[in-house]
């Protein structure tokens, strides 16, 4: 599994903000500190608000700033965000589909369903503010 790059900076924009919790940050403050196009960090930004992440408010004064608290926001979060799935193989999937028609006992699959718990508890228990 690799996390796409616009998760990556959907991560960098939430830690960022989690510096600056007392304002809203313009988009072009977010460009320009962490290097990524303006017209993306609004892409992103777009999909946080969606996501009930951040509050856009408009205008002069305006800007972005996180809806939670950094410490309630796990990095799990905003990878399932961002993500069409975060499961490191297809038969870990819901419908549990195997190439194989083995998914019920297959070695391989359970050993990742290992893997996958593991990734996703320490995913979960990572907190923004864990890594400010």
């Amino acid at each position: 599994m690799q996390l796409n790059i616009t998760t990556d900076y959907a991560i960098r924009i939430v830690l960022y903000l989690s510096t600056n919790m007392d304002e809203f940050v313009s988009t072009k403050e977010l460009s320009d500190n962490l290097c990524i196009s303006r017209a993306y960090v609004t892409k992103i930004v777009k999909i946080l608000e969606k996501n009930n992440l951040v509050t856009i408010m408009r205008g002069n004064k305006g800007g972005v700033a996180l809806k939670k608290e950094p410490s309630s926001i796990s990095i799990l979060e905003v990878i399932s965000v961002m993500e069409s799935t975060i499961k490191i193989n297809r038969c870990l999937e819901e419908d549990r589909y195997c190439s194989a028609d083995r998914s019920d006992y297959c070695k391989v699959s359970k050993m990742y369903s290992k893997i996958q718990k593991q990734l996703e508890e320490e995913l979960s228990k990572t907190t923004v503010d864990t890594l400010v």
